[in-house]
């Protein structure tokens, strides 16, 4: 019967560590839930909006580049105000001076946070220029 005694010990010290772990690990899928990325996209021209969902960490959405375009999020870690920086070779593409007053606009959440982002360019040239994948739909 000793030898049973150990064992019958190191068996409820294995279930109390599990016990301790599972809040841990229950908190861990939580903030992965709650670190999700979804972003509605829309482009306005002509006062005609077209909207897309983007969906980032995995890509997603009907997005028609969500890949590309979640990758220059993440380069910026969201935040829009930065895109301009992610692709410089686009810098040196040559735009029109065509005005179209175009505005685009993203609300949703980015790792869990609220954002909010809107800005206005004078054609879709300049949008893709500045924003890289991210309005380029």
């Amino acid at each position: 019967m000793t030898a049973q005694r150990p064992l019958g010990r190191a068996v409820a010290c294995i279930a109390l560590a599990a016990a301790a772990l599972a809040p841990g690990i229950a908190s861990a899928a939580a903030d992965a839930r709650d670190a999700r990325s979804t972003i509605t996209l829309t482009v306005t021209e002509h006062q005609k909006p077209h909207s897309v969902t983007l969906d980032c960490e995995p890509a997603g959405g009907d997005h028609p580049k969500a890949a590309a375009a979640c990758a220059d999020l993440l380069t910026v870690d969201g935040n829009f105000e930065d895109l301009h920086a992610v692709r410089p070779e686009l810098e040196r593409s040559g735009c029109t001076k065509d005005n179209r007053n175009i505005r685009a606009s993203a609300k949703g959440t980015w790792r869990g946070t609220q954002i909010a982002h809107e800005t206005s360019v004078a054609n879709r040239c300049v949008l893709k220029q500045q924003t890289g994948a991210v309005f380029d739909f």
